[in-house]
């Protein structure tokens, strides 16, 4: 039997938390965040810490557990793209054709069909679905529940919310946010927060 992976948890979230204890192969070590999350986990500092616990521990390995996608990107840079390591769910299904990149967590009941391709260091949360032919860029976040329909595109650093459907063929810009509940129904611009049913821009 291989040894297990060590790992810490970069920011504390409960459902990752879940995920690592039930994901075979894997040991957290703790946990970087900007306080004592408690609850009994080792806390390894905040993020200035990891140098000092890469020296002491070589190999250590880090699962991003934030959502923010930009703040995702920019742990990803301190972290160090060799330190980032991507969890499936024992109980999410990823289609023998899809593509994953590095980096990412998948939780359980996600559904990746295809031909569908995720980005580095996505997170894809309980239950999300990519259906074929999407494209996933780097650092998205996908909320509990939020659906991608066939051959949508979504750019760097996204943000769909929960329960969120974004409608066949439709492109999601870089940075862009679509709010809980939408139903993405046109293309989204980059930088651009939608939300309703259908999808409409906010008002600044």
């Amino acid at each position: 039997m291989a040894p297990a992976a060590a790992l810490a948890m970069v920011g504390f979230d409960k459902d990752v938390l879940d995920l690592v204890r039930t994901s075979p192969g894997l040991e957290l070590v703790g946990v970087f965040d900007l306080a004592d999350p408690g609850g009994g986990l080792p806390y390894l500092g905040d993020d200035a810490a990891w140098a000092a616990a890469l020296n002491a521990r070589p190999g250590l390995k880090v699962l991003l557990a934030v959502d923010g996608p930009a703040q995702r990107r920019r742990l990803a840079d301190h972290y160090g793209a060799d330190a980032m390591l991507g969890v499936v769910s024992p109980a999410a299904h990823v289609a023998a054709g899809a593509v994953v990149g590095p980096g990412c967590l998948i939780q359980r009941g996600v559904t990746v069909m295809t031909d569908a391709h995720i980005g580095t260091g996505c997170k894809l949360n309980v239950n999300a679905t990519v259906h074929h032919d999407s494209r996933v860029g780097d650092f998205c976040t996908l909320a509990p529940g939020a659906l991608l329909l066939g051959r949508v595109t979504v750019g760097d650093e996204a943000y769909i919310g929960a329960a969120a459907v974004v409608l066949q063929n439709l492109r999601i810009g870089r940075s862009a946010t679509i709010g809980a509940g939408a139903v993405v129904t046109a293309d989204v611009a980059p930088g651009v927060t939608v939300a309703g049913v259908p999808a409409r821009p906010l008002a600044d």
